[in-house]
């Protein structure tokens, strides 16, 4: 064989052994990780609280982007396992953000945050396993100011809960256990 030949088939091999090397990746790694696209709802369906690819009952796993008609994105957020996981983020119409949730395997976990169409904080709520649990704040949609701030604790009431007249005074104060109102500064002012 000639030296030219030689470095022919050599040229080949370098050229054919990392095709092959990349194709052999491909058939190893899922092919939902190497080409996801996000997907819409319109192929999976929802049972007993879990998400399937439609007419399966493999649980879906990926991105979901919703559309408005007008082209802003509606919503977008990741299921895993058939459950919302991780950052879900929704859109008012005109592009601005309408709520922010976090989800752990279909479960509220972390902060949730919702907007008016303008853009201004109207709730924000702490989640623990679906449950309120931590603080949470209500910002009046119209103006804008702090109208009522309490906890949470295992999805009830608890402690203080103070709601606030439009100059930032205290309108009234409650207190809570349990669940149960234990104290009411409206109650106690009128008898």
């Amino acid at each position: 064989m000639t030296k030219v030949a030689s470095n022919q088939q050599k040229n080949r091999y370098y050229l054919i052994a990392p095709t092959a090397i990349f194709l052999g990746m491909l058939m190893i790694l899922p092919t939902n990780i190497c080409f996801s696209e996000p997907k819409t709802w319109e192929n999976i369906v929802e049972r007993k609280n879990q998400f399937f690819k439609k007419f399966t009952n493999t649980p879906f796993n990926g991105k979901i982007e919703v559309y408005w008609p007008n082209g802003h994105l509606k919503e977008t957020g990741t299921i895993k396992n058939g459950k919302k996981d991780n950052l879900w983020e929704y859109y008012h119409e005109n592009g601005k953000t309408k709520e922010i949730e976090f989800f752990t395997l279909g479960k509220l976990n972390g902060t949730r945050e919702q907007y008016g169409s303008g853009g201004q904080l109207n709730i924000k709520a702490t989640y623990k396993d679906g449950k309120l649990d931590g603080p949470w704040i209500y910002i009046d949609p119209y103006d804008g100011w702090l109208y009522i701030k309490g906890q949470y604790e295992h999805g009830k009431k608890t402690g203080t809960w103070t709601y606030y007249t439009i100059l930032g005074d205290i309108e009234k104060t409650e207190i809570w256990k349990n669940g149960f109102k234990k104290f009411d500064s409206t109650d106690a002012e009128s008898s």
